[in-house]
């Protein structure tokens, strides 16, 4: 019987193999030389990247964090109100309009906002037309903008990830809500929220870290100083050659989705170990 597990244990790896392989080569090797070189300081190791990375770019470090989380709030609310909706009505046209910025690349995202965020552009004119104010300032490289830009195209992920979840709870649970006198509403925050907290958890946490990685939308849309993270690293790397500093950003924005990470791991825990009880 052992010798019958060993053989299957030993398959099951030979089948990852391939996989955790492709994981070592292209993630688990670049983030440790990564961390290796933040660390190195003219050919020593020391802190001096990260106290000139502090030094310069400590406004950035905060912009990313404001614009990140009020890209979270943003997002949230949004999915929980097209999710919400679309559990309990069919409307067909919502339900294939919310996916649409799903197919479309942070490239495009990047230039059509800033086209249609711009001074000039078509949602300045709908509005001039419609109030008949002329002059109105443009969201195009303002922090507003970017976090428009990036709720947008993030919030299709979200609603999926917690319109499945509503649509997994039994309907016997919001059934028994409504005869006890609930109004949907109440279903909601009582019933639907906290039975799909796991899943919100999941939406959340992607998007505040597909949001601290982007480059191609705050470098099209937001303002050049302050910036976000992504696009000090590239500007570090591409105009001064600086490896080290580039990298100690990399490793503070790393520190920073771990930080979350564990929050959500331990979120998870307490969450199954309530299950359990």
């Amino acid at each position: 019987m052992g010798t019958y597990e060993n053989k299957n244990n030993l398959f099951g790896f030979l089948l990852i193999l391939p996989a955790l392989a492709v994981l070592g080569v292209l993630y688990i090797y670049p983030l440790i030389r990564a961390i290796y070189i933040s660390f190195l300081w003219k050919g020593q190791l020391g802190l001096e990247n990260y106290t000139k990375a502090f030094a310069l770019y400590r406004k950035d470090i905060v912009y990313t964090l404001g614009i990140t989380a009020a890209t979270v709030i943003i997002v949230f609310a949004v999915s929980m109100v097209i999710a919400s909706y679309l559990r309990f009505k069919n409307w067909k046209f919502l339900d294939y309009m919310y996916r649409l910025p799903l197919f479309i690349p942070f490239l495009i995202v990047g230039h059509a906002m800033r086209v249609f965020l711009a001074q000039h552009g078509v949602m300045n004119m709908i509005i001039s037309r419609l109030t008949g104010i002329h002059r109105l300032p443009g969201l195009a490289s303002q922090w507003l903008g970017l976090t428009l830009a990036f709720a947008w195209v993030l919030s299709p992920f979200a609603i999926l990830i917690i319109l499945g979840a509503f649509k997994a709870i039994d309907d016997s649970y919001v059934e028994a809500a409504l005869n006890l006198g609930s109004n949907k509403f109440k279903v909601i925050i009582d019933v639907l929220i906290p039975l799909a907290r796991p899943s919100i958890m999941v939406a959340l946490v992607l998007t505040f870290v597909r949001t601290i990685s982007s480059l191609t939308i705050p470098l099209m849309v937001g303002p050049s100083k302050p910036t976000m993270l992504p696009v000090d690293m590239m500007f570090r790397v591409n105009y001064y050659n600086d490896w080290g500093v580039a990298n100690a950003l990399g490793v503070i924005s790393y520190v920073i989705v771990i930080g979350l990470s564990m929050y959500y791991l331990r979120f998870m825990v307490t969450e199954r170990g309530g299950l359990k009880h």
